[in-house]
């Protein structure tokens, strides 16, 4: 068993909000736009309650196998084989969503920050702290996301509070958007955007229990669904929809339109400084949950030596796509079909498990 420490609830809960909530300042926003227009504040809600009922299945997945984590849960209920494709599967995806992530973010700095800087660059300097923070372990990346969490969270709502003269609450209307039907459907589809949610039962064994799970992921997810929520909104009245869809980086342009009088204006660099620091928490504490599915799966005891390799393979992935046009494409493949494998994935073992009677032996304590 690979030894990854311990981690409280807040710091489960820093990690989880952080990698979901950050995404909001990527090119999402504007492509949800396109798609439902004027609903996508509450369409986003509706996409966490649906994570909610996964992460639920995910719950009554570990439930059933205590003191056992996702990799384990596979393998037990599924069988070696199974187990392992299942397992496999996972840690795919996890590779390429983490890809995805840190690509969308060096493309969308090098539009609005960096022009002349070539997204290797970015993406090279980004995995070297990243794997520097990995080698140190789990606990010391919960820890720094627990430390960061404030500032995020206060650079987060102080943009969000100094725009208000640029709002406009006319916008938000028509209130059902494109239809009421198509943003619930959307909005189910697009669970995936929680779907990090499900890396809390791939370190499992590092939480303090069952309900320490529990109060993680459904707090983070609430979290993480009304940032989105508020962000979303925000910047739907300081932007129209139509206006909007054109826009790369919503949040980003929010920060710099703010003014309030002749020296409170342009606060894009402290906006900068908090979205990178999000950025670095969520992308290391996805390769670390990669690389520990990796070896768990392989039953590598210790994944210090495979991080370097990982973060070298994340790279080239990472530099796969040409251009953000490209990327934005792969981003909503993602968020509209990747519940197939956070949600689905969870619900087939938990099904096969309950037809087939397996169940772990042991308790652990609720």
């Amino acid at each position: 068993m690979i030894k990854e420490g311990k981690i409280g609830v807040q710091e489960a809960i820093a990690l989880i909000a952080i990698t979901i909530s950050v995404k909001v300042y990527f090119t999402s926003p504007s492509y949800v736009a396109k798609v439902v227009g004027t609903s996508s504040w509450y369409m986003t809600l509706i996409s966490a309650a649906t994570a909610i009922v996964g992460f639920a299945v995910l719950c009554k997945l570990l439930k059933r196998f205590p003191e056992k984590d996702l990799v384990e849960a596979f393998e037990q209920s599924l069988g070696r084989i199974f187990g392992f494709v299942f397992s496999l599967v996972l840690v795919l995806f996890l590779l390429i969503s983490t890809a995805v992530m840190i690509r969308e973010f060096a493309e969308v700095l090098k539009v609005y920050a960096l022009p002349l800087t070539p997204p290797s660059f970015v993406i090279g300097i980004l995995l070297t702290v990243t794997v520097l923070v990995c080698i140190l372990g789990l606990e010391s990346i919960a820890r720094a996301a627990r430390l960061f969490a404030y500032y995020i969270l206060a650079g987060f709502l102080i943009v969000i509070v100094l725009a208000y003269n640029n709002y406009d609450y006319h916008n938000l209307f028509p209130i059902f958007g494109y239809g009421l039907d198509k943003t619930v459907i959307y909005g189910i589809s697009r669970s995936s955007f929680y779907g990090e949610v499900i890396t809390l039962g791939i370190i499992a064994t590092s939480m303090q229990g069952l309900s320490h799970i529990k109060k993680a992921g459904y707090t983070a997810l609430i979290i993480s669904g009304l940032t989105t929520a508020i962000a979303l909104g925000m910047s739907m009245m300081a932007f129209n929809y139509a206006t909007g869809q054109e826009i790369t980086s919503r949040m980003y342009v929010l920060s710099r339109i703010i003014k309030i009088g002749g020296f409170l204006q342009r606060l894009d660099p402290f906006f900068l400084f908090t979205w990178c620091i999000g950025t670095m928490v969520g992308i290391s504490f996805l390769l670390y949950c990669t690389v520990s599915t990796y070896c768990k799966t392989f039953r590598i005891r210790d994944l210090r030596p495979t991080i370097l390799p990982w973060a070298i393979i994340l790279f080239t992935v990472s530099m796969i796509p040409d251009d953000l046009t490209t990327i934005a494409g792969y981003v909503q493949i993602l968020r509209q079909y990747g519940w197939t494998i956070f949600f689905g994935l969870p619900l087939i073992t938990l099904t096969l498990a309950v037809i087939r009677k397996k169940k772990g032996t042991s308790q652990r304590c609720q």
